[in-house]
C-alpha cells in the first residue's frame, strides 16, 4: 500500500515539481518586464522623447520598484530638471528636480547602508547639486556633499563640498 503510494505521488506530482523548478516565479517575471521597459524608457529617452522616456520608468516602477530603478528615475529628472533649469524656465526645471529628489529619497530609504554605499553617495552627490544650483540652499548641499563624500571615496562630492566650504 505504501509503495502504491508513492507510486502515484511520483507519477502525479513530481512532474509538477519539476515543471515549478523551473518556471520563472511572478517577481522574476515583474522585475524582467520592468528591466524590459526600463530600456524602452532609455531609448526613448535617446531618441528625443523624453516624455515616453519617463512613462517608461515610471511603468517599470510600479511592477519592481526597487531603489535602483528609483536612482535611475530621479537621475532622469535631475537631468531634465537640469536641462529646463539651465536652458529655458527656471521654475519648471525647479518642479522636475523637485520630482527627482522625491525618487532619489525613494531610493535611498531602500538600499542597503552596508552595501549599496557607491549608489546611496551618487543619490546624495545629486541631491547636493540640486541644492547648491538650483535650490540656493548651500548648507543643505553641504550636508549632502558631506554624507556623498563620507560613503564613498568619490571625489566629485569632495570637490564640491571643498568649494562650498571655501
Amino acid at each position: 500500500m505504501i509503495r502504491k503510494g508513492l507510486v502515484f505521488f511520483v507519477l502525479v506530482f513530481w512532474p509538477a515539481v519539476l515543471f515549478a523548478q523551473k518556471t520563472p516565479s511572478q517577481t522574476q517575471k515583474l522585475q524582467s518586464q520592468a528591466d524590459d521597459l526600463e530600456d524602452k524608457g532609455a531609448q526613448a529617452i535617446d531618441d528625443g522623447d523624453m516624455n515616453k522616456g519617463l512613462d517608461f520608468m515610471v511603468q517599470a516602477i510600479r511592477l519592481d520598484p526597487t531603489p535602483a530603478r528609483h536612482m535611475n528615475y530621479g537621475s532622469i529628472l535631475f537631468g531634465n530638471g537640469t536641462a529646463v533649469f539651465k536652458d529655458s524656465d527656471q521654475e519648471k526645471g525647479k518642479e522636475i528636480l523637485r520630482l527627482a529628489e522625491i525618487q532619489l529619497h525613494k531610493a535611498i530609504e531602500e538600499f542597503n547602508p552596508n552595501k549599496d554605499q557607491v549608489y546611496l553617495s551618487q543619490c546624495y552627490f545629486l541631491l547636493g547639486e540640486m541644492y547648491s544650483n538650483a535650490f540656493e540652499d548651500k548648507a543643505k548641499a553641504k550636508e549632502y556633499y558631506k554624507k556623498a563624500a563620507d560613503l564613498s571615496d568619490y571625489t566629485g562630492a569632495k570637490d564640491a563640498l571643498s568649494k562650498l566650504s571655501s
